[in-house]
C-alpha cells in the first residue's frame, strides 16, 4: 500500500515546471516564455533570437530555411535549439533569449507566430542564422570556443609526428 504523501512532491514538480513551462510572469521577472505550437516538438528544448522588426525580412531573406518565427511591431524572434549562443557572439543588434523567455506583453498583444515550417521541425539553423544576422548588421561573425578557458586541452591521440593525420604524413 502506498503511503498518502508518496505521490505528493512528484505533482509538485510536474506543478512547478508546469508554470515554468507557461512563462508565469511572476516567477520570471517579468518575461513570458514564446509557445511553440503543441504539434511542434522541441527534443532539443529551445531559445529564440531576436531583432528589431525593420532588420526582419531582410534577415528571413538570406535563411535558406525558417523554422517558427514569432513576429510583432517590435522584434522578430527565431527559434533555435537550446545554447546556440554557446561558441559564439551574438552582435548587439540581437538579443539572445535564453529559454525562449522574452518581456512581457499585455495579454493579445506581443510576439504572435508569423511563420510555422512545413516540415515541421521548430527551429532555424543557428550558425546560419548568426551568419544572416552579422551580415544584416554588418558586424564580422566572432567564433569562441565555447568551452572553459581555463580548461586544458589534451592533444588528438594517434596525431604524433609521422603518425595518421600529422603533416609529415601528407606530404
Amino acid at each position: 500500500m502506498r503511503a498518502p504523501d508518496a505521490g505528493r512532491p512528484a505533482r509538485l514538480v510536474r506543478r512547478l515546471c508546469s508554470l515554468a513551462v507557461r512563462g508565469a510572469d511572476a516567477m520570471t521577472g517579468g518575461h513570458g516564455r514564446l509557445r511553440l505550437p503543441a504539434d511542434l516538438p522541441a527534443p532539443l528544448g529551445y531559445d529564440a533570437v531576436g531583432v528589431d522588426a525593420a532588420l526582419g525580412p531582410r534577415i528571413t531573406g538570406k535563411l535558406p530555411r525558417a523554422g517558427c518565427v514569432f513576429a510583432d511591431a517590435e522584434r522578430w524572434w527565431w527559434i533555435v535549439p537550446s545554447g546556440a549562443d554557446i561558441g559564439v557572439t551574438w552582435p548587439p543588434a540581437a538579443r539572445y533569449a535564453a529559454g525562449a523567455l522574452v518581456a512581457a506583453h499585455p495579454p493579445g498583444s506581443g510576439p504572435r507566430l508569423a511563420h510555422r515550417p512545413e516540415d515541421g521541425i521548430p527551429y532555424t539553423h543557428p550558425v546560419v542564422l548568426y551568419i544572416a544576422v552579422c551580415n544584416a548588421v554588418g558586424v564580422r561573425p566572432v567564433w569562441t570556443e565555447g568551452r572553459d578557458p581555463g580548461a586544458v586541452r589534451e592533444p588528438p591521440r594517434g596525431r604524433g609526428p609521422g603518425g595518421a593525420g600529422s603533416a609529415q604524413s601528407l606530404r
